[in-house]
């Protein structure tokens, strides 16, 4: 289900924005928002505890010892990334199709995860890192024609939002002072994202006086179903599932998005497919097979 909702997220992203519905930072304002109302709503209706608590970035309150630069900041980490990985995806997705798009997000996300994991001591074994080859190869090959093409900005875009999204899932692994869930945790993320987005706005209304702003009824609602569904709630599932996952396991299994990201934009949005996405597309879902039936 998460996984799908990933794909939804890309579809939805690209059929508001490619329509002109609706510009980037009102979609990612918007998207954050009605992820955040879904989300504390159904943490006060699931987990029945006083809504402050998802407000509050320290609740362990008992603990009066002076807290390390990193216990500061860790609390603000995930909600930053988070807004890292909207704007850029929404920015990005001006100038990219939705499986090239995709594709080339969970590229990025697949090569941070397993780099921070490498790093952490996680190392894949010898058919695994085959497949990681593999599908790093087809990253390669789709990106090789783009490099000198307009369609640059978008790249560098989507590969900033796959890194901040690779540490942000990365970060569901990590123990905690206190025992929070995954719809805590991703509330909270959410709720905390949104003092970043009103700062983006802000620049975008003084530096560009807000001619850049485009709202229309349905990319209002795109929005909203991205955010509270898509978003919200398939982001809370992912919070969930990746703990019991493998660092390489979490990374490569989201590789499987762009098909279903594919389908979809070819599906509602016209979209053609080329043999050279079709290529690169069968390369990186082979290297993800590898790994899935390898496992370490």
């Amino acid at each position: 289900m998460a996984l799908i909702a990933f794909a939804g997220n890309s579809f939805l992203c690209r059929w508001a924005l490619a329509g002109q519905q609706i510009d980037a930072l009102s979609f990612t304002l918007i998207r954050l928002l009605s992820g955040a109302i879904t989300l504390v709503f159904l943490f006060v209706l699931l987990e029945r505890k006083p809504v402050a608590q998802v407000f509050a970035l320290n609740l362990n309150k008992a603990d009066v010892r002076p807290r390390s630069f990193k216990q500061r900041v860790m609390p603000i980490f995930g909600p930053f990334l988070l807004f890292t990985y909207a704007a850029g995806f929404s920015y990005a997705y001006l100038s990219l199709e939705t499986g090239i798009g995709a594709l080339i997000l969970f590229a990025a996300v697949q090569i941070s995860m397993i780099g921070i994991n490498v790093v952490k001591g996680e190392r894949p074994n010898l058919v695994q890192w085959i497949g990681i080859l593999l599908s790093f190869s087809g990253f390669i090959y789709l990106l090789l024609p783009t490099l000198s093409s307009p369609s640059l900005k978008g790249f560098v875009l989507m590969t900033i939002a796959g890194v901040a999204w690779g540490v942000y899932s990365l970060l569901a692994k990590q123990k905690t002072e206190v025992n929070e869930s995954a719809l805590m945790k991703t509330s909270r993320n959410f709720i905390w994202s949104m003092p970043f987005v009103m700062f983006l706005l802000i620049a975008n209304l003084l530096f560009v006086g807000g001619d850049n702003l485009l709202i229309e009824a349905n990319g209002i609602y795109l929005a909203i179903v991205s955010g509270a569904l898509t978003s919200g709630i398939g982001y809370a599932i992912w919070y969930q599932v990746v703990k019991q996952l493998s660092g390489t396991l979490a990374s490569v299994s989201q590789l499987l998005v762009p098909v279903i990201a594919t389908a979809m934009g070819i599906s509602f949005l016209g979209e053609g497919i080329e043999l050279h996405f079709v290529i690169s597309s069968v390369m990186v879902l082979g290297g993800v097979m590898i790994v899935l039936l390898k496992k370490a």
